[in-house]
């Protein structure tokens, strides 16, 4: 299970990084909506699918090769700011990048995909199947329907 090589991971210290249980990521995520309405700001919510990302590879071997990469070029990457947790159900990784735009989100995809690209090659096909990501609260200026947005928005 993709969870426990990530958890097992981090208590090796082989990342330096802080994941938030499901329950605490979601207050959090909560947390930030109420902040960025207060203020006017706005972030991006990312959620990274661990079947569907696993679904994008042929082998173990490359869908933990993928993880290894995304995990450390999150570790290098990420601003101090920006929050990390398990999504519900532990079913992915959830990413809020604080009072930022979908400029931040390319970005750090970006620096994920170069890491890859040195180990097993281009995953812009995993990216763009298994990753999610709004601008909160453009994302409800957006949507067609209520429900499109229910993950985030808490509907």
């Amino acid at each position: 299970m993709i969870k426990n090589f990530i958890l097992n991971g981090i208590k090796n210290h082989k990342y330096d990084l802080i994941i938030y249980p499901a329950e605490f990521f979601e207050l959090r995520t909560q947390e930030e909506i109420v902040r960025s309405d207060e203020y006017d700001s706005s972030f991006v919510y990312v959620e990274m699918d661990f079947k569907k990302i696993k679904n994008t590879f042929k082998n173990e071997p490359d869908e933990t090769a993928f993880w290894e990469a995304a995990l450390r070029s999150m570790a290098i990457k990420k601003r101090g700011s920006d929050v990390l947790g398990f999504s519900q159900d532990d079913a992915g990784i959830g990413l809020l990048l604080l009072d930022s735009k979908m400029d931040g989100w390319i970005r750090l995809q970006g620096r994920i995909s170069e890491f890859c690209r040195l180990t097993i090659g281009d995953i812009s096909s995993t990216l763009a199947k298994g990753t999610k990501a709004f601008v909160y609260p453009a994302c409800l200026k957006d949507m067609q329907s209520k429900a499109s947005c229910a993950g985030i928005c808490g509907s």
